[in-house]
């Protein structure tokens, strides 16, 4: 019998996995929930930008489409991200701890994403690796 549940993403996909974060070798004390670029939620928001742009196929895009495009960039990392969480390295585990950024409690909003983004850029490139790799999903 050929068993392929291990290769099922789709769930995982859905309701997104927990990454602990680690950029150029640095550990950082928090975990992030990531959807997957193949998840609904993803899909629906890429449709939308789509067609608030309107973007066509075999379309030229002008310059204020591309400016629109960069200027909406860090939007599809929100949408990417499910929440934040404190993570111990030491016990490989998400805590209940708060997560404080410039004097803020980080919570699991679009206010609270951009604020992480805006003051660690790198976790843009982190979050949209891990959301477009697919093996990243496997059950």
């Amino acid at each position: 019998m050929a068993d392929l549940s291990n290769f099922s993403i789709k769930e995982n996909v859905e309701e997104g996995v927990v990454f602990p974060v680690k950029i150029k070798g640095q550990k950082l004390p928090i975990a992030l929930r990531i959807y997957g670029s193949d998840s609904d939620v993803v899909k629906n928001f890429e449709r939308q930008r789509i067609r608030k742009l309107g973007i066509k196929p075999n379309k030229d895009i002008d310059d204020e489409i591309l400016d629109e495009l960069i200027e909406t960039q860090d939007e599809t990392v929100y949408v990417r991200i499910g929440g934040i969480y404190e993570y111990d390295w030491k016990k490989k585990e998400v805590t209940d701890g708060k997560t404080i950024l410039c004097g803020k409690e980080l919570k699991n909003d679009k206010e609270s994403y951009a604020l992480l983004i805006e003051a660690i850029p790198d976790i843009k490139d982190f979050v949209l690796e891990k959301s477009n790799e697919r093996a990243n999903f496997l059950a």
